[in-house]
């Protein structure tokens, strides 16, 4: 279908055709190594935009949001543990003042909603001393072609790469991490496996992007009806046809006046000199868009939940109407800890020991405090009887009979 752009005029200047939406935009992860040839480095994604395009579903979906936030406060737990003998090794990072857990749960988020996360390595002088760690915003970077061994050897780093054309947003060229490497500053960059991907991983949410990107449009769809009028529900015809300056003028004054959820409920009053000259003002019936948007509603729900592997809404806050109790929910958490939170606890942190292993030239174990996402209260104390003690007083009463019984009355 030819889109139909604003103010295309049909027929004549008496009909307005105006473009009411615009179609979910659903990132791409792919590679294009043969359409974009004029850069050193691989384009992320088919605009080199998949990364922002990530943040914006992030941002724009609640449920969506909902399930990185979830996964990211159980990631990152509640705080890093390390044996009282390494902690002044690895308390500080850098000359920033960075903790160890500072990066730690920058790079959870990353690696939740990216799929990977990156690192800047700074060498000291002497590297024997070993390194500095700082956080790297893994959407600002992209990988240089690879070698005929499918080794990459840098990266390059814009802070806004819709610009990178503009010499203030020249990208920079970064070694990637190499101990015998020649720069000082390198760029430590962890992905997982994506099947038919080289360079950059695929989210594992990925499979409901379309559903992402539904919701969306769907809420988008809701907010603009509201506030704009997008869906009209009255036709106005004039009679007889004005001039194009005063046509645009009552089309102003109406919008102003009749258009948005401030407007509504207000009197419509005309005044006409004769029958033939008075506007025809006729109610148009609204489709049941908004009923089958509510009706899709619990569809796209299910389908970004299965996607994070979230069993129950509840983990989100989500109250699901018929579930009473707490049973169903604890049995939620532990699946979802074992299942989701766990597995990726166990990638990130193998990683960091495997950075600290090369930066202190010794074996240091990480811990993690597990945040506790759903807390029991304590059972009522239950009262307990002495039993030996009853007995005791039993026996001593019956003690004291005995011995009421044996005095003799002539003493």
């Amino acid at each position: 279908m030819s889109e139909i752009t604003p103010d295309r005029k049909l027929n004549s200047d008496n009909l307005r055709v105006f473009e009411f939406g615009i179609p979910a935009r659903v990132p791409i992860i792919e590679e294009n190594l043969l359409i974009n040839t004029r850069t050193p480095w691989v384009w992320y994604g088919i605009s080199n935009m998949a990364p922002q395009e990530l943040i914006r579903l992030y941002n724009s979906s609640p449920t969506h949001r909902a399930c990185i936030q979830s996964k990211w406060f159980g990631v990152r737990g509640e705080s890093l543990i390390v044996a009282p003998e390494n902690q002044s090794r690895i308390v500080m990072v850098n000359s920033l003042g960075d903790t160890l857990y500072d990066l730690w749960m920058k790079t959870a988020l990353d690696f939740i909603l990216y799929g990977g996360f990156a690192l800047n390595i700074v060498w000291r002088k002497d590297r024997d001393l070993g390194f500095e760690m700082y956080y790297m915003d893994y959407s600002k970077l992209r990988a240089a072609k690879s070698d005929t061994y499918d080794r990459i050897h840098h990266y390059y780093y814009c802070p806004d790469w819709e610009a990178y054309k503009r010499p203030e947003y020249k990208p920079r060229k970064l070694q990637a991490f190499d101990p015998n490497g020649e720069d000082n500053s390198q760029v430590f960059y962890y992905t997982t496996h994506s099947a038919g991907n080289n360079y950059y991983p695929t989210p594992s949410y990925w499979g409901s992007a379309t559903a992402i990107s539904t919701e969306i449009e769907v809420y988008n769809w809701w907010y603009n009806n509201i506030c704009n009028g997008l869906n009209p529900s009255l036709w106005v015809a004039l009679s007889p046809v004005p001039g194009p300056e005063e046509r645009e003028a009552i089309y102003q004054n109406l919008s102003g006046k009749y258009g948005g959820s401030n407007n509504s409920g207000k009197l419509f009053l005309t005044f006409s000199d004769n029958k033939d000259q008075q506007p025809l003002v006729q109610p148009i019936q609204p489709n049941s868009s908004d009923k089958q948007f509510l009706e899709m509603g619990e569809a796209v729900q299910q389908a970004i939940l299965t996607s994070h592997q979230i069993s129950s809404p509840e983990l989100l806050g989500i109250q699901t109407p018929g579930r009473l109790g707490s049973a169903d929910h604890l049995e939620a958490q532990d699946h979802f800890n074992h299942l989701v939170i766990r597995p990726l606890q166990e990638e990130i942190k193998v990683v960091f020991e495997k950075l600290l292993l090369l930066r202190n030239k010794t074996p240091i174990k990480l811990e993690i405090q597990q945040f506790k996402m759903v807390t029991t209260p304590d059972k009522a104390p239950i009262e307990t009887v002495d039993v030996n003690k009853v007995e005791d007083v039993g026996v001593q009463k019956d003690e004291n009979i005995n011995d009421t019984e044996n005095i003799n009355p002539n003493e």
